[in-house]
């Protein structure tokens, strides 16, 4: 149901997002043309309910009920006059049979059960026509927001660096409810209004072209105003879901980062932070309410004034005997006033588009921003792993921002764990970044089996990690659910097995619901020890011949460290590793430790090698026992 085009550059067609929203309803149009042909009978129903309102005045108070027609042999206009009075005959033909009975009382009672059959068929209408309406409008939304959603899904981490997440939420609720409410509007009411207005103005030139040329005197300026205000809108539209990108974001953070906002006592700071965007908002939302809520009565009063003019006109001209007839021209009367409503809806729509316009553009906006790390044409999925991972002449920054990593070459056999240690911001998390590609290299490349990874599937290639990150992220679902992420009828006792090898199992037994307890958001309800052997026992549940360990045992006590250690000891038989950590100790049994100092390797060998030789390892070997040896002592 995609209708994804082509994004072009802003400012090259105004109406662009509008258009390109309008691809997406395409699929629908069955839908839409029964709406449509259900408006327009809707429509005619309505203008006849009007035309009834005089007729139905003459019966009740005298007079034929039905004018007299003119005889074609005493028109002397000609033209679109001549033409004018011909449907005139016609329509009051049509209601002379259809109405006019010999006794009043009986066309009285035709009238009455003539209205009450139209007034239910038009709402019989208005329901078919709404409903028809809103399953477009919710199918079309759902397809909206979940394409933009998928979307998300494939953008690289850099996207997500570098935008808010409140302008990613706001997107996928906020403008998607704005474009929601203007199909609300434009589709329901779009068709209807602007055939009523020209089935109104076609009955007031057939009843009188004369008066009816007064009648166009006002629609210019409406006009004028719906086009003035409407650009106003959007601009003010754009301003106020921009704010609405600002509420989402400090409302995330704050309630994301709440531990520290009461750790560092900074509730009053964030409510000021929050007061000051939200006072933003205010002021956008109430620029856009005044000039929004300025078209309707505007365009009532200059409805009013026409048909007050029509009124006066029109009123002497019946009082001096050389106009209409008084049943004629009360329905004339109703037919200008009754043009007011829909004029107003008209502006009220107008308005509404111009802010639906806005939201279109930020959201396809969104869908427009390219995928930057994807499958090339070509690529094949990674079938097995059997010699092992390499980086080669690699070199990578963020952007334009300064290189991260300097030439690096490494070589990683399969079966064989390597560590990568060094100071904070060296690069070590980047090099595991790359391996998951989640970025990749600006210059050289990293392989499996001599392969390119960019020339294999993304998904195959993932298929093939086991990835715990230095941020352990939690679902809000079960224990069950966050170790089995993504693996649907995992068995228990395979959960149970995950867990023990994670030392995740006594804690998790211990749980008011065992496995089958939420965490809650972000893992919230867990320690961080725990949170994090559950991110282990999500790696291990997937069994893959390639692991990534980024600060694995960060957030471990020391006899949870320990066993983890061990565990993770157990689960690299066989496997490939790559392991980042502070903490020598967690490294100090890998088969290889690389030691990476501003994006560079300084250093390559075991434990007892590197510490011989006295460089970078060394020192921060030793500040590191001297650390543990001092805290030790404090504790004694």
């Amino acid at each position: 149901m995609s209708a994804k085009n082509p994004p072009v550059s802003p400012g090259s067609d105004r109406l662009h997002s509008l258009r390109r929203f309008l691809g997406y309803v395409r699929p629908y149009r069955g839908y839409l043309v029964m709406s449509v042909t259900a408006t327009v009978v809707y429509v005619a129903l309505s203008a006849l309910l009007i035309w009834m309102i005089g007729p139905l005045v003459a019966t009740l108070f005298g007079g034929a009920p039905i004018g007299p027609s003119i005889p074609v042999d005493t028109v002397t206009s000609t033209g679109v006059a001549a033409w004018i009075d011909r449907m005139k005959n016609v329509v009051l033909e049509a209601f002379r049979a259809l109405l006019v009975r010999p006794e009043v009382s009986s066309t009285l009672a035709r009238m009455c059960t003539t209205i009450l059959l139209i007034s239910l068929a038009k709402n019989i209408l208005l329901y078919v026509q709404n409903i028809l309406v809103a399953i477009v409008q919710q199918r079309l939304i759902r397809t909206l927001r979940l394409e933009l959603f998928a979307h998300y899904q494939d953008l690289s981490l850099a996207y997500f660096a570098s935008t808010r997440t409140g302008q990613i939420i706001s997107r996928v609720t906020n403008d998607v409810r704005v474009l929601n409410d203007m199909l609300d509007l434009g589709f329901t009411r779009l068709v209807k209004e602007p055939l009523t207005i020209i089935l109104l103005l076609a009955s007031l030139f057939i009843i009188s072209w004369k008066l009816a040329l007064l009648t166009l005197v006002v629609l210019p300026l409406s006009a004028a105003v719906m086009i003035t205000v409407g650009r106003y809108v959007r601009r003010y539209s754009q301003r106020s879901q921009e704010r609405m990108a600002d509420l989402h974001s400090i409302v995330e953070e704050s309630t994301g980062g709440i531990r520290v906002v009461k750790a560092f006592g900074m509730q009053d700071y964030e409510i000021g932070r929050f007061r000051k965007v939200n006072q933003s908002f205010f002021i956008a939302m109430l620029k856009m309410a005044r000039v929004r809520v300025l078209n309707s009565p505007v365009n009532e009063f200059l409805g009013t004034i026409a048909g007050i003019t029509i009124l006066w006109f029109g009123g002497n001209a019946v009082l001096a005997g050389n106009g209409l007839g008084p049943s004629a021209f009360v329905t004339y009367v109703f037919l200008v006033f009754s043009m007011i409503q829909p004029v107003k809806s008209l502006a009220e729509i107008l308005a509404k588009i111009q802010e639906g316009r806005a939201a279109a553009d930020r959201v396809f906006e969104a869908l427009d921003t390219p995928v930057d790390i994807a499958d090339l044409p070509g690529a094949r999925p990674m079938t097995g792993f059997r010699e092992g991972i390499s980086y080669e002449n690699l070199s990578f920054r963020y952007d334009t921002g300064p290189w991260v990593l300097h030439q690096i070459n490494l070589q990683i056999p399969r079966g064989r764990s390597v560590a990568l240690v060094g100071p904070s911001g060296g690069g070590k998390s980047t090099l595991c970044d790359l391996l998951a590609r989640f970025y990749d290299p600006n210059e050289g490349r990293v392989a499996i089996d001599g392969v390119d990874l960019r020339d294999m599937t993304i998904n195959s290639i993932r298929a093939h990690l086991g990835v715990v990150t230095q941020e352990i992220i939690l679902f809000n679902d079960t224990v069950a659910n966050n170790i089995a992420y993504g693996m649907p009828d995992v068995s228990r006792d395979r959960l149970r097995r995950a867990a023990q090898t994670a030392s995740a199992l006594e804690f998790i037994e211990q749980l008011p619901e065992g496995f089958d307890t939420v965490v809650g958001t972000r893992g919230v309800k867990l320690s961080g020890g725990q949170r994090q052997r559950i991110a282990i026992a999500r790696a291990i549940m997937r069994d893959p011949p390639i692991l990534i360990f980024d600060e694995a045992t960060s957030a471990l006590d020391t006899e949870s460290e320990t066993a983890v250690r061990h565990a993770i000891a157990n689960l690299l038989q066989d496997r490939t590793a790559l392991i980042v950590a502070h903490r020598l100790s967690t490294v100090r049994d890998a088969d290889s430790i690389v030691v990476i100092d501003g994006g560079r390797i300084i250093d390559t060998g075991t434990h007892d090698e590197l510490l011989a030789r006295g460089g970078l390892y060394r020192r921060l070997y030793d500040l590191q026992f001297d650390d543990s040896r001092l805290a030790g002592a404090h504790d004694r």
